[in-house]
């Protein structure tokens, strides 16, 4: 199984921890901590660059705001 865990720093706590090895027991885990960063991930994923292009299209053709749901990326 793998997880990956995003929280905002303030929220840390050994609860955290607690979550970890519960869900691991008695495993060896590799733990990476870097910032996230929204923009890589969709600049990572064709389907959503293109998206994303278009939407920024229609926004510069029609100057509204274009609503869409996470769920409507997949």
């Amino acid at each position: 199984m793998d997880a990956t865990i995003r929280i905002n720093t303030d929220l840390l706590s050994i609860d955290i921890l607690d979550g970890i090895k519960k869900m691991f027991p008695h495993k060896v885990v590799e733990i990476s901590i870097q910032p996230a960063d929204a923009t890589d991930y969709i600049l990572s994923n064709p389907a959503f660059m293109q998206e994303l292009e278009e939407r920024i299209g229609e926004y510069n053709i029609k100057k509204e705001v274009i609503s869409l749901k996470p769920n409507e990326l997949l």
